[in-house]
């Protein structure tokens, strides 16, 4: 119930009206985000802080300013606000919006060092994925030969391999995991966010099954024209997202190596058949060599923020809670594994887009796809050929940019 002739203050007029409930970003074991979300409900009360605008204000000072009047909670209100994990979720949520975004530009990045490398488009052509056919894989080989159409790298080449490194070959398979794993997760949050996750469980007419024991019956009850059951659930347990986005981590993980190791290979000449660190020709500077410690640093950071923690924990409330789940934590490292691909990403496009000019200026002009030229072009708007050494970390942050907005995937 709320006091007072103002408005009602609930989560929709907090939207609505641009309130901000200021909330911790850690605390919470994810087994309802109870300690995160009773910020929410204090607000509600006209306690604690928000942000209006953008500017921190007090619950009271809030609520006042939207013409809203405080919450005072009755029945099981105040539970209902703690016992939820729409904090955590929410986090969750945003930390796939960003794996997203990399998992689309994949083909794209890739077709671009494919063809940096002079690389051979056979791992991915539909005769060789029909043959072992997981769910997905088709759908994604299919991506990058369509971001290679009309590429030079369909016609016969007398210097090109057999066969490139496994971190080429291989990739349209870690596409598919990510993919999958995205999919996973966007199905076990569609269920989490559409459903209710409240313990005990308020159902109106509830289903009379198993009311004929009397265990069961005592939860129904009836009153005031209503009728209903209140029944202690687990349905505070996230771990179905928990797994899920743990799964994608995991998978975005070998998105990333698979880039770093592109990347390594990009830079020697055994391989590319170009110059060494893919410095220019007649400048001959470092070029690329130091600058592969970034990229190799930021995967070792996304391998520690892959391993699982949703078991980790110590029995709390009297022994009571003994299980967890950490979603907070596992949206928090998927968020992070995003984000440092995204600068692996943009290491590997200012080595493919500078094998591509190395190529033409020293193999002879080919023809590029329209969908990898326009990714150059974009790009070279942005971050110039190398021709003599220079200071890189503008130009990273530029390229993981162009990422992060899906320019790679336009």
């Amino acid at each position: 119930m709320c006091s007072g002739e103002a408005a009602c203050t609930t989560g929709k007029e907090f939207l609505n009206k641009g309130i901000t409930p200021e909330i911790p970003s850690r605390g919470s074991v994810g087994e309802a985000d109870i300690t995160m979300s009773s910020h929410v409900g204090a607000l509600m009360m006209g306690e604690w802080r928000a942000k209006v605008d953008g500017k921190e204000m007090s619950g009271k000072e809030a609520l006042q300013k939207a013409g809203l009047k405080p919450l005072v909670p009755e029945g099981k209100d105040a539970l209902a606000i703690l016992s939820t994990n729409a904090a955590a979720v929410a986090e969750t949520m945003d930390a796939a919006r960003h794996a997203r975004t990399i998992i689309d530009a994949t083909p794209r990045v890739f077709a671009l060092s494919l063809e940096a490398l002079n690389g051979n488009i056979a791992p991915v052509l539909p005769q060789v994925t029909k043959v072992h056919p997981f769910s997905g894989l088709e759908e994604e080989a299919s991506k990058i030969r369509d971001n290679l159409k009309g590429s030079y790298l369909w016609e016969k080449n007398k210097d090109r391999a057999l066969q490139d490194p496994l971190s080429f070959r291989t990739t349209v398979y870690t596409m598919r995991e990510a993919r999958e794993a995205l999919k996973d997760l966007d199905k076990e949050i569609k269920v989490q966010i559409n459903s209710s996750d409240d313990n005990p469980a308020t159902i109106l007419n509830a289903g009379k099954d198993y009311a004929d024991h009397s265990q069961v019956a005592m939860y129904f009850v009836e009153g005031n024209g209503l009728k209903g059951a209140i029944i202690p659930t687990s349905n505070f347990e996230p771990l179905p997202v928990a797994m899920a986005a743990q799964r994608l981590g995991i998978a975005m993980t070998h998105l990333s190596h698979n880039s770093v190791q592109r990347t390594i290979h990009l830079s020697d000449d055994h391989f590319t058949g170009l110059t060494r660190f893919l410095s220019d020709p007649e400048n001959k500077g470092h070029a690329f060599g130091a600058i592969q410690k970034p990229f190799v640093a930021m995967h070792a950071d996304s391998l520690a923020q892959s391993n699982p923690v949703s078991a980790l924990g110590t029995p709390v409330a009297g022994d009571i809670e003994d299980t967890y789940t950490n979603l907070p934590l596992v949206a928090e490292r998927l968020k992070r594994i995003a984000d440092n691909t995204g600068y692996v990403y943009s290491l590997e496009m200012l080595h493919s887009t500078q094998g591509i000019d190395l190529r033409k200026k020293l193999k002879g002009d080919f023809k590029m796809s329209e969908a990898t030229r326009k990714l150059y072009q974009d790009y070279r708007a942005k971050v110039p050929y190398v021709s003599r050494d220079r200071i890189y970390t503008d130009n990273i942050e530029d390229g993981k940019q162009m990422i992060m907005n899906g320019i790679a995937s336009k």
